[in-house]
């Protein structure tokens, strides 16, 4: 197979699904599945899932990595229907899963990825799996890894033709309530710290291309309130008619998310994710839906729960990104070749939308990005610290700007961060590892065996037959 992107970019596919403890069904998803995937063929494709077994089996290594491997079996189903007719074999480069979270790599081109790293960390009750994230990390180089060691001076293939990637699928946690936005945004920051790769980094690493995504649980208010204008409006989008169409515009749903989306306002205001950022929200929110409709549960607030982000923190030498309607006609000023190696030195998004499927409370994300080869500035200081830099995204979700609207101004002044250290840690600690290796495995152990003690019939069984004993034991004795 001849080698991809000569120009020394990467396209790649990211999804991130809440299955709602319920197992997919191929007829009804993979062809919903296979229309968000890119005409052209990407070089990775990421996929992440957030309950996709029960507590019980979540708890128990066995039975939630059968479940993940099924799931690699469904989404290796619908590559293979979208690009079969090409002749392409697609290829599991890594898989990882920590209680019912899992992620997993695919890609038609395995020797081009290399050096793959998991890692994986819970923040549920007692540090358990029931929230918490698991991350892969991945080397990649176009002419494969025979060809990494080449210097620079002997061949134009040097370290210039390989770059990392981390991939982090998280399921944060849930509820509305200023409490559990605080909860969110700690969580953010300690999976980010916790989850070790084994090379002395955590999610943030210098060199690397990094990404966030999941079920993070954010919300669009801290008090649900019955017939509440947040509510009425976001409820309204569930409209299926002509007028009701008019209000999930990209530009409708954009001011949308301004209003009242909670990770919005806490990037904005710099408590969580510095340095990474989102494409435009365009589409309506993907939680919560009663299960087989497209109708909202009003027992909570409509929310864009289901996330992808990825760290912008790109050379301003070179800066335009390309995914705003002002940059677009910043571009078309210039001379042809300049801009076109200006796009070429940041990201592209060609999409980031939602999946239309009613077999979960929740709609799948995805998102189809082109990278280059050349990683971000590092956040992570060289003693391990969180260090903010200026963003060659600008923090807003505004593509459709209104010259009329006061809150242009507002939204250009919150992107005037003030650059520099901060006293986040950021790397693996010892203490880290000691609730991540024994902590979260011993929580993991007495949940799952109580759930199944208490929930199932060979559980309860198992627990009448022990009374029998020990009564039986007791008369003897």
């Amino acid at each position: 197979m001849s080698v991809p992107n000569p120009k020394g970019e990467v396209p790649l596919y990211l999804f991130t699904y809440n299955c709602n403890k319920k197992p997919i069904s191929m007829d009804r998803f993979v062809p919903k599945l296979t229309q968000s995937f890119p005409e052209e063929l990407a070089s990775l494709y990421v996929f992440g899932v957030e309950e996709m077994c029960s507590i019980i089996d979540g708890s128990f290594e066995d039975s939630s990595s059968r479940v993940l491997i099924s799931l690699g079996d469904v989404f290796l189903e619908a590559l293979s229907e979208k690009y079969g007719n090409n002749d392409i074999a697609f290829h599991v480069v890594g898989m990882e899963h920590v209680g019912a979270i899992g992620i997993i790599m695919i890609s038609p081109y395995p020797s081009q990825f290399f050096r793959v790293r998991s890692a994986r960390a819970g923040t549920g009750y007692m540090y358990s799996s029931m929230k918490g994230a698991v991350g892969l990390r991945v080397t990649y180089s176009p002419r494969g890894r025979q060809h990494q060691q080449v210097s620079v001076g002997s061949s134009s293939l040097g370290q210039n033709q390989q770059t990392e990637f981390t991939f982090v699928n998280a399921h944060l946690a849930a509820f509305e309530g200023e409490y559990y936005f605080q909860k969110r945004n700690a969580e953010v920051l300690e999976l980010m710290r916790s989850l070790n790769f084994n090379d002395g980094y955590g999610f943030l690493k210098p060199n690397a291309h990094s990404f966030f995504m999941g079920d993070l649980n954010y919300r669009t208010t801290k008090k649900l309130v019955d017939n509440s204008e947040s509510l009425l409006e976001l409820v309204s989008l569930q409209d299926q008619t002509e007028s009701g169409w008019s209000k999930r515009s990209e530009e409708a749903m954009e001011r949308l998310v301004l209003k009242y989306d909670e990770l919005t306002k806490a990037r904005a205001d710099g408590l969580v994710f510095t340095g990474f950022s989102e494409h435009c929200i365009g589409f309506a929110p993907t939680y919560k839906y009663l299960l087989n409709t497209a109708i909202y549960n009003t027992k909570r607030s409509p929310s864009w729960c289901d996330r992808i982000l990825y760290q912008s923190t790109y050379s301003l030498e070179t800066e335009t990104f390309p995914l705003s309607r002002k940059d677009r006609n910043i571009l078309e000023t210039e001379e042809y070749e300049q801009a076109e190696q200006r796009k070429k030195s940041l990201p592209l998004v060609e999409s980031y939308n939602s999946i239309q499927t009613v077999l979960s409370d929740h709609q799948p994300v995805y998102l189809n990005i082109t990278v280059p080869m050349k990683a971000p500035e590092s956040i992570l200081s060289s003693t391990g610290y969180l260090q903010i830099l200026p963003s060659s995204r600008p923090n807003t979700h505004l593509r459709h700007s209104n010259e009329d609207d006061p809150t242009e101004e507002l939204l250009a002044i919150t992107d005037e961060v003030v650059s520099g250290p901060t006293q986040i840690y950021m790397c693996p600690t010892k203490l880290d590892n000691f609730i991540q290796m024994y902590v979260r495995v011993s929580a993991d152990y007495i949940i799952g065996n109580g759930l199944w003690l208490t929930t199932t019939p060979s559980g309860r069984l198992s627990i009448l037959a022990l009374i029998l004993i020990s009564w039986g034991l007791w008369w003897v004795v």
